[in-house]
């Protein structure tokens, strides 16, 4: 069902019909968010919260690993009808889908990882993935930087050299941080990429879908499931 298709049939309520699963697009690439564990199944908080709001909601919710960058255009599209993974809202986002209520927030501060020595970010050739609020980020400054689909690309290319640093949510991250210690890099220069907080995206004007999932969320704040799922993989 295309995107347009989908705001046709909630209009006559038949989005969120129990015979027609909802599709997830999500990347999966780090703890705590969203990964795929050794069994090669999708987990981590946004996996126990969305499994939670199929529950609850009566949805039949199937999973699609997508790169990044391909969310928000296939929400658009319709090929997924929630997108999430760790995904910022940001006002350039909100043009182009619509966000559920926030559910975590983020630490604005986010930092370049380099070799010691490594020139500033104004000065060097940056690494970031694409379709990230780090790429908007670097276009918006006017740094020159190369875009790549994966988080572990961005990475083998500052590893290799091909880049001087790399951009990325890397600081609260300890399997990130166990590749800075082994390639001998470092934290170097960070800079404020604020943002609304973490949330999932839906084709803009399917209200029905939107209001069902912030519903859910709703009765997962009151409840507590919230904050536990929190405390589980954050704390």
């Amino acid at each position: 069902m295309s995107c347009v298709g989908a705001i046709a049939a909630a209009v006559t309520g038949l989005v969120l019909a129990s015979s027609e699963p909802i599709t997830i697009g999500t990347d999966a690439p780090f703890p705590e968010y969203t990964y795929v564990d050794a069994a090669g199944t999708i987990t981590g908080y946004e996996r126990d919260l969305m499994d939670q709001i199929c529950t609850r909601a009566a949805l039949r919710c199937d999973w699609e690993l997508a790169n990044f960058d391909q969310l928000i255009p296939g929400v658009m599209s319709g090929r997924f009808d929630v997108v999430l993974g760790g995904m910022a809202v940001t006002e350039e986002r909100r043009a182009l889908v619509d966000f559920t209520q926030s559910y975590h927030g983020t630490d604005p501060e986010e930092w370049y990882i380099g070799p010691p020595g490594a020139p500033a970010p104004s000065a060097a050739l940056v690494g970031v993935q694409s379709g990230t609020v780090h790429e908007a980020h670097l276009r918006q400054m006017g740094y020159r930087y190369t875009v790549f689909p994966t988080e572990p690309q961005v990475l083998k290319a500052l590893a290799d050299g091909q880049v001087d640093l790399a951009l990325g949510p890397f600081q609260t991250r300890s399997d990130i941080q166990d590749f800075v210690a082994a390639q001998g890099l470092d934290y170097l220069y960070s800079e404020m990429i604020p943002d609304d907080g973490v949330a999932m995206a839906v084709c803009k004007g399917n209200t029905d879908l939107l209001d069902t999932l912030n519903g859910a969320l709703d009765a997962m704040r009151r409840d507590g499931t919230l904050a536990s799922l929190e405390a589980r993989w954050f704390e």
